[in-house]
């Protein structure tokens, strides 16, 4: 194999690609990106088994052939060569790299149990915005769990309603949901995409923009956008049904400016305890909400904020953390609390935008 391409072209391919392999995989093939010249252009592919990507960019191939080349060190060397255009040669097991002012020899792996790319078949498909993907699922994977439990509760679930898409997600402890309208015909039913690998996927669609179609069986989903191909497997699970807990009438609502809770909820953090516990305390008659935390070893503080405030008081403690989260997804001056008192939940919206919910259980303790 021996070939030459541009040198910064080669480094965003492998940047992307580096982030699909299984750096500490019992199989050492999976920490590799396999790199196949052929008919002037260079495809490298990467998969950690859960999601995988293949891209492609041009070249000038003199020899054609493919090789497994460990990701991390292949990363490291382009991240730091100097010079306008790299080449490639294969000599033996050892892979020469070189540019005009650096070079490298890196030891290759056999490529012979490299895993095939799974293709989707195009007979199912909804196309969307990248850019209203990407709000899509920024909106709410930062909900969802982190334990390896339930892997249901580690994926974003994406499905169409009424011409609409809407993304949820769940920890448990909080809910996020969002809702875009979907410009493309046809349905799109309850898929059940790992939060790890939809994150990598919003990384190459900010980038590269433009629309995008998402092509998807019972088992995959895959999108080809510009010269990267990415795929990712279904979870087959059964996502909460949590439209049924979502309260529908509220006995307490305020609105309050999204800057003031934002500051609040910064500098009571320094004073919350290990739980990041942070109370809520609404008051009708001053219209205002009072919030405050109180660590032993710290120390405690209270802060008062201006609002427009409907129903009965009420007093309720939640994660500052959980609530500060919230905030990233709304774009709006004002932030709507809703809740029906003390050990139920918080509903947080945009006052102006319905598109966007997110759901806090309170702390009891």
């Amino acid at each position: 194999m021996k070939f030459v391409c541009n040198t910064q072209e080669f480094n965003n391919a492998v940047s992307t690609a580096v982030r699909f392999i299984e750096r500490r995989a019992n199989l050492p093939v999976l920490s590799s990106i396999l790199v196949t010249a052929d008919g002037g252009r260079v495809v490298l592919h990467a998969t950690n088994l859960e999601c995988g990507v293949e891209i492609s960019i041009q070249a000038k191939v003199s020899e054609s052939g493919t090789v497994a080349i460990p990701g991390s060190v292949l990363y490291g060397f382009l991240n730091n060569a100097l010079g306008k255009t790299v080449s490639a040669t294969l000599v033996g097991e050892m892979c020469k790299l070189e540019t005009e002012r650096s070079s490298a020899s890196i030891k290759t792996i056999s490529h012979e149990d490299f895993p095939v790319l799974p293709r989707v078949s195009a007979t199912s498909s909804f196309s969307i915005k990248s850019s209203d993907f990407v709000k899509l699922i920024r909106s709410v994977i930062y909900c969802a769990s982190t334990s390896t439990i339930k892997p249901e509760l580690q994926s974003i679930l994406v499905y169409g309603d009424g011409g609409k898409i809407i993304s949820a997600a769940t920890d448990s402890f909080r809910l996020a949901e969002k809702t875009i309208a979907l410009r493309s015909g046809g349905s799109v039913p309850q898929l059940l995409i790992p939060a790890r690998n939809i994150a990598e996927l919003v990384r190459i669609l900010e980038v590269i923009g433009g629309e995008t179609l998402l092509y998807y069986n019972e088992n995959q989903i895959s999108t080809q956008v510009g010269n990267i191909y990415y795929t990712s497997r279904i979870i087959d699970g059964a996502f909460p049904n949590y439209k049924q807990i979502i309260p529908k009438t509220f006995t307490t609502e305020a609105v309050i400016l999204r800057e003031d809770v934002t500051q609040a909820l910064k500098s009571l953090s320094i004073f919350s305890d290990k739980f990041s516990q942070v109370s809520l305390a609404f008051e009708p008659s001053k219209k205002s909400i009072l919030l405050s935390s109180r660590n032993p070893d710290v120390g405690e503080q209270t802060t008062t904020i201006q609002a427009t405030i409907s129903g009965e008081q009420a007093t309720m403690n939640f994660n500052s953390r959980y609530l500060a989260d919230s905030l990233q997804s709304i774009v709006g001056d004002s932030v709507r609390l809703q809740t029906n008192g003390p050990g139920k939940p918080l509903l947080v919206k945009d006052s102006a935008d319905e598109s966007f919910l997110y759901l806090a259980m309170p702390m009891n303790r």
